[in-house]
């Protein structure tokens, strides 16, 4: 696994992150209070704690890294502050929910069928049988001609009577999607970006939670248990949002925007592959306390105590329980791992639940994580071939880390045989990863592909960009150019920049966008171009930027100008410090005026 470096334009003083502090705090509380259920120590203390107490604890323990990751995600505009806001949770339609009610719904009915029913009872006979095979049959040709048939124009008076009653329910998976995503995920440290603060928060939560199911007494040791059921489907379910990111991110090659939901800090397959196997210990824990609870397995003279033995009734039901093959019913295996289901229903309903996790949640889980594997070698073959000029950040990363070697200084060096026989790539991503604001590996390979493949100019990213513009302005498309000019080297053609700066000064939803090219127009060497493009976008007119940040910006721009005392500056500054039109304005055209004492 590759280490994480600090990227080279990066400040030395680290950031304060809350939200891993938070997910510290959660852990160090969670495993004091692990060490506490144990019973050496519960009954040293001079008073006695109920085992709901020791529940109500968890939940608190839990509580600083779930409230700091919701407040997280709310400020980075992940979550809605509040009920019908921005960004809305429908992402799950109300048809999606029926889609996955309707079958719930009808394996927990014969679940109940069978467990109420007496052995006698319990018989697929011929009509079931004719019924099953017709009934699947139907599905096939349904799936098959659906398409094809205009069923939404066909049934629009049933789609309008069912659609509002399923709606809610869309919008309800949506929530809990989102929380799990955007709230138990981080909490559990899949937001960290270092791989190692990852796997020791996600081991500092599963860990104690599976101590605390064994410890705390029956039911309440379901508590955590649940917990870390929960923690597993949310990393699962955040892997699944990445994954469709690296999809929409190859389909319109653009590794930045708003159709981007997680994006590409963290490649979440090994935590999520990590989270499902904690499920082969959580189960037969979960088990147990189920036992405790209500007496409901035949125990066999087996020790309740014993983890090993529900480890290996476990493992006994997961053999014959071989995801859709069910050799052990054809070929008349029984399980003999001591432990055994007995009669009641109850014992019954929870192996098949068992089984239901195995066969639909770690079977889906491995089949991603296949199609994930085969999609990556395919990618890098039509990569290898020249049909594809860019690679998913993921693996352009790691292709990337590839090109390059340590130094006898220490410094990362371009491998000389491994850049000639890397393919052609993207020219403008070359850019991009040119910039000081990436790890140094990757700009060091980057520099030395762009000087093999002749090096794309920071002239002809400018008129890129110009192109872009005039065709159809888009924010990501936009951003992505000006990252590459940045990256390309301090030249800056101040008059193509200021007619982008134009051309965009009154486009809605561009914001960033137009903040970065007045930050070009600001970065480059001072000129009387410079000064020029940077009074007009903030003096009154017709060539005047309508968003206040980006007057602020260019506001700030003007120090130098201003301290040459150049024709106009210094007026312009006082008027902006008296009657700008935004606060950040007038402090921004305050601060130039101290700066060359001319307040």
């Amino acid at each position: 696994m590759v280490a994480v470096e600090a990227p080279a334009g990066a400040s030395v003083r680290r950031h304060f992150d809350i939200e891993t502090i938070a997910c510290v705090c959660s852990v160090v509380l969670l495993c004091a209070l692990a060490v506490a259920t144990t019973p050496i120590i519960l009954h040293a203390l001079p008073w006695q704690i109920a085992p709901w107490q020791i529940a109500s604890a968890f939940g608190a323990a839990c509580a600083p890294a779930l409230l700091t990751s919701w407040i997280v995600s709310i400020n980075n505009g992940s979550l809605p502050a509040r009920p019908g806001a921005a960004p809305a949770l429908n992402h799950i339609s109300g048809w999606s929910f029926l889609l996955l009610a309707v079958p719930i719904a009808l394996v927990v009915v014969l679940a109940l069928w069978a467990a109420a029913s007496p052995d006698s009872g319990r018989t697929i006979n011929a009509n079931w049988g004719v019924g099953v095979t017709i009934g699947l049959a139907a599905l096939f040709l349904f799936a098959a001609w659906a398409p094809s048939l205009n069923l939404g124009a066909r049934a629009r008076p049933a789609i309008a009577v069912v659609g509002p009653i399923v709606a809610p329910f869309g919008i309800l998976l949506s929530i809990i999607d989102s929380l799990l995503v955007f709230v138990v995920a981080p909490a559990a440290g899949a937001s960290r970006r270092s791989w190692q603060m990852r796997y020791f928060t996600l081991f500092g939560v599963l860990l104690p939670c599976a101590y605390m199911g064994y410890w705390l007494a029956a039911p309440w040791g379901l508590t955590p248990l649940i917990a870390g059921f929960v923690v597993a489907i949310s990393i699962s379910r955040r892997w699944a949002w990445v994954e469709d990111d690296r999809e929409l991110a190859m389909l319109n090659g653009r590794f930045s925007g708003a159709h981007l939901r997680i994006g590409f800090d963290q490649d979440l397959r090994d935590e999520a592959m990590l989270s499902f196997m904690s499920m082969f210990f959580l189960v037969p824990l979960a088990l147990r306390q189920i036992e405790g609870w209500q007496h409901v397995f035949n125990m066999g003279g087996r020790d309740f105590d014993d983890m090993l033995a529900w480890i290996a009734f476990y493992g006994a039901e997961l053999a014959k329980a071989v995801p859709f093959v069910d050799w052990a019913e054809i070929y008349n295996v029984h399980g003999d791992a001591g432990i055994n289901i007995g009669e009641n229903p109850m014992a019954r309903h929870a192996v098949f639940i068992t089984r239901v996790l195995v066969d639909l949640v770690f079977l889906a889980a491995l089949l991603q994580a296949l199609s994930i594997a085969a999609r990556n070698a395919k990618q890098r073959e039509l990569f290898n071939s020249g049909v594809l000029h860019r690679l998913d950040p993921f693996i352009e990363k790691v292709e990337f880390r590839k090109l390059v070697r340590r130094g006898d200084d220490g410094a990362w060096r371009a491998d000389e045989q491994a850049i000639a026989a890397f393919p052609h790539y993207d020219s403008v991503r070359l850019g991009e990863l040119s910039s000081p604001h990436q790890l140094n590996a990757i700009r060091v390979a980057a520099d030395a592909l762009r000087v093999k493949q002749g090096g794309a100019t920071s002239a002809e990213f400018h008129e890129e960009l110009m192109r872009r513009v005039r065709t159809r302005p888009d924010r990501e498309a936009i951003m992505e150019v000006v990252q590459a000019i940045r990256g390309a080297g301090p030249q800056r053609q101040v008059l193509e920049l200021d007619q982008v700066r134009r051309a965009l000064k009154d486009a809605p939803r561009m914001v960033e966008a137009r903040a970065g090219v007045m930050r070009l127009i600001v970065e480059a060497p001072q000129s009387r171009e410079r000064t020029i493009a940077l009074l007009e976008a903030i003096q009154a007119g017709p060539l005047r930027d309508s968003l206040g940040p980006v007057r602020t910006i260019a506001i700030a721009g003007l120090a130098l100008p201003a301290a040459n005392d150049e024709p106009g500056v210094r007026a312009l500054l006082r008027h902006a410090a008296k009657d700008g039109d935004t606060h950040g304005e007038r402090r921004a055209a305050a601060a130039v005026l101290a700066q060359i004492g001319a307040a």
